[in-house]
């Protein structure tokens, strides 16, 4: 009788939820009858003329939109949705907010007229939106958005608990990330305990199709574990994601688990262990670069990330030379992206490589070497205003000067053409504002290389 009940009154419960919705920061999340004050990412509130995102209470043609129109609308969505997710890889994080904004707006509309039909996009939309605003920085935004994809989750598999249970779990999974971002960790934890619950439970049904769902579950979970100091639990969940992945062909997604786990064991003082994990996890995304179904690019960063993990594994365990082979391998592989794509030297992960390098090559006792790749990484976090990779290419700089200062001042006249900073000398390094900071030299990335014969 219930659910008849809501049958019979679902259009006027549909209008008065979307009357709600459109004072919520993001389509399809349901305000508190005061609403907050709306967020950044909130599109500003007009003051005269219809709302774009506010559906026709009387379309032509019937009570609701045409399903051949609604089915456009929603795959025009999806592309949206993809365009964010391309920017997001490719380090531009402020220009994919708007289609990811765009693309929630649009799914927003559709499930208010047909929830059942088009809340599973609107679900996937707004968890991409939040996965792009957190790479953005902005995390309390983040955290709103994802809250509002497992709401629209919740009630999806209320309805169909077997169809939308699996999209809960994943719903759940960005909620956790994103509450753990923004430092909430209790809340992380339980809607994290929550997804690897509800995927164990598909996955002991189904294992061939949840397997690595329930994986990379336990992995998020695992980093939150680890980051509240919960170390054996942390350790444990490592182990079973890295099982579940080891079954059947290697796949790259195992080498993150790999090395987010090699991490926690170097924190435990376990640093063989941890140097062996790595090297797995470098094997597997090498194996990965090299298959033809590889997404030509990424394959090249995920094992230059990888190449530079191992590195700085290395370099703390006083392994210099292995560890300098490895950022040199990383740095090579930055560089042969940039040549292909010169934009791809904004992104901030190649100026960090080479910062990486530096270090390596300091602590190796080569301060004179590692000048061209500091200076690189010094010129273009400057340029991109970077400021920790700047801080730490300058003190690296000043670290090289101290242990040899004839051969940096030298070899930082040879690759850059001019005399060395006097903050540099000085070993003081001036304030972000100051103008003689931002004179530096930015050659491109492959002047940072040594030579080969």
């Amino acid at each position: 009788m219930r659910f008849g009940w809501l049958r019979r009154h679902e259009r006027h419960l549909e209008e008065y939820r979307h009357r709600r919705e459109q004072q919520s920061p993001c389509p399809g999340l349901a305000t508190p009858e005061t609403p907050p004050a709306a967020p950044p990412f909130a599109e500003p509130a007009r003051t005269e003329g219809p709302d774009p995102a506010e559906p026709e209470p009387n379309p032509p043609g019937g009570a609701g939109a045409p399903a051949e129109a609604d089915d456009a609308e929603a795959t025009r969505a999806e592309m949206l949705t993809e365009k964010a997710r391309q920017l997001t890889r490719a380090g531009r994080h402020a220009d994919a907010a708007a289609p990811a904004r765009a693309a929630v707006r649009m799914l927003g509309t559709l499930a208010a007229r047909d929830h059942r039909r088009h809340g599973p996009a609107l679900v996937g939309g707004l968890r991409a939106f939040a996965a792009v605003l957190a790479a953005d920085g902005r995390t309390e935004d983040a955290v709103k958005v994802a809250a509002s994809a497992t709401e629209h989750a919740r009630r999806l598999a209320a309805f169909d608990h077997r169809a939308h249970r699996p999209l809960l779990a994943l719903a759940l999974r960005e909620s956790g990330a994103r509450l753990g971002d923004h430092g909430d960790g209790p809340a992380a934890l339980g809607a994290l305990h929550e997804s690897v619950q509800l995927f164990r439970t598909l996955a002991a049904r189904t294992p061939e199709r949840h397997r690595v769902e329930l994986a990379l579950s336990l992995d998020e979970l695992a980093g939150r574990l680890a980051a509240g100091g919960a170390s054996e639990p942390a350790l444990a969940a490592f182990t079973e994601a890295e099982r579940l992945l080891g079954v059947g062909p290697p796949e790259a997604r195992q080498a993150a688990v790999l090395l987010r786990h090699a991490t926690l064991l170097a924190r435990l003082g376990r640093g063989p262990e941890a140097i062996a994990l790595a090297a797995e996890a470098v094997e597997v995304r090498r194996g990965y670069a090299s298959a033809e179904h590889a997404p030509a690019g990424r394959r090249e960063d995920e094992l230059a990330a990888s190449l530079q993990s191992l590195g700085l594994l290395h370099s703390a365990a006083g392994a210099h030379e292995e560890a300098v082979d490895a950022l040199e391998e990383a740095v090579r592989l930055r560089a042969r992206r940039v040549r292909a794509d010169p934009v791809l030297a904004r992104r901030p992960e190649v100026p960090v490589t080479y910062a990486l390098y530096g270090i390596v090559l300091v602590a190796a006792g080569r301060p004179a070497d590692a000048v061209p790749p500091l200076a690189a990484a010094l010129g273009v976090g400057t340029a991109l205003n970077l400021d920790r990779v700047s801080d730490l290419a300058g003190d690296t700089l000043v670290r090289a000067h101290h242990a040899d200062p004839d051969a940096v001042r030298n070899r930082w006249l040879a690759a850059t053409g001019e005399e060395l900073p006097d903050w540099i000398e000085r070993g003081r390094r001036p304030l972000p504002h100051q103008t003689d900071r931002r004179r530096v030299h930015r050659p491109v990335p492959q002047e940072a290389l040594p030579a080969r014969d």
